[in-house]
């Protein structure tokens, strides 16, 4: 018996001795899990020097680095919209079931945003791959009202913060309301860009809707309501071009559901001042060019 418990104890040193010696081999153990190389911005005001909203993840707008490698700043203007979808973050480039974002900790009841608040604001990191398919929260910062100006936004990529700072006030804007029959303009070459929730109107007279103003180099279709999945109005060739000499087809396709293959847009190639006239009855659309 004695005999055998000086076995059991020689190969129980033995082990201990091998694992010591394993675990001096191996290297130490860095965290990096918090530490990015850039933190971008999505949203309506994600908005580019040449007037482009960054909306898609894959092509997101970056921020500044600064001293402190965990934090990314940036000043913008946040102005109070009816959707009210601003700003949320993204801590990589690509597509939005694999990328990783950053967003409002939870959101005011019964929307898809949270009121920012001066100081600092609540932070929590979502995606596809860690809250499972169809479970990410696509949530935004939004303005209250009487809240809207110009701020310095940083974001602590390390304890998941956002602290905001206000250094100026800016006038709320007119939020438009929904009116059943009226159509709404949407698209980065409108000036009010993407923001379904606050697009721009056409003044209808019958089943004609005609818009007259500028118009940026860039996208437009055309919705019935606040909302992606509504009847859309779009160019029966997709990007048919418009610029100062109008339009080189200017049928129009209906679209029930806002579900068409491949999202069919016009393309504003020139920069300026239009009328453009939809024509609802005869499916036609009109350009006119106003100037720059």
């Amino acid at each position: 018996m004695k005999r055998i418990s000086t076995i059991i104890a020689l190969l129980a040193g033995t082990a201990v001795l091998f694992s010591c010696e394993k675990k001096e081999e191996e290297p130490p153990v860095i965290d990096l899990e918090h530490h990015y190389d850039m933190v971008y911005m999505l949203g309506a005001a994600a908005e580019d020097a040449d007037g482009n909203q960054h909306w898609d993840s894959a092509d997101p707008m970056p921020m500044e680095k600064t001293d402190d490698p965990d934090v990314f700043a940036y000043e913008l203007d946040l102005i109070r919209s009816s959707e009210n979808k601003l700003i949320k973050f993204s801590l990589t480039v690509d597509t939005w079931d694999k990328a990783e974002f950053l967003v409002p900790e939870a959101c005011e009841e019964g929307q898809a945003y949270a009121f920012l608040k001066e100081g600092v604001n609540k932070l929590v990191q979502t995606s596809e791959a860690k809250d499972g398919v169809g479970n990410l929260k696509d949530w935004f910062f939004g303005i209250a009202e009487g809240q809207s100006g110009t701020y310095r936004l940083e974001v602590n990529t390390s304890d998941q913060t956002l602290t905001a700072t206000k250094l100026a006030s800016l006038p709320d804007p007119e939020i438009i309301e929904w009116v059943e029959g009226n159509l709404y303009m949407v698209g980065d070459a409108t000036p009010n860009g993407w923001e379904v929730g606050n697009p721009t109107p056409m003044v209808r007279d019958g089943s004609i809707h005609t818009y007259e103003g500028e118009l940026k180099t860039g996208e437009i279709k055309i919705l019935s309501e606040f909302k992606w999945d509504c009847q859309t109005y779009r160019p029966a060739t997709a990007g048919m071009e418009i610029n100062s000499e109008g339009i080189a087809d200017g049928t129009v396709s209906v679209d029930p559901d806002g579900s068409a293959e491949d999202d069919p847009k016009w393309k504003v190639t020139e920069p300026g001042n239009y009328r453009l006239t939809l024509d609802t009855e005869n499916l036609t659309l009109k350009v006119e060019w106003l100037g720059e």
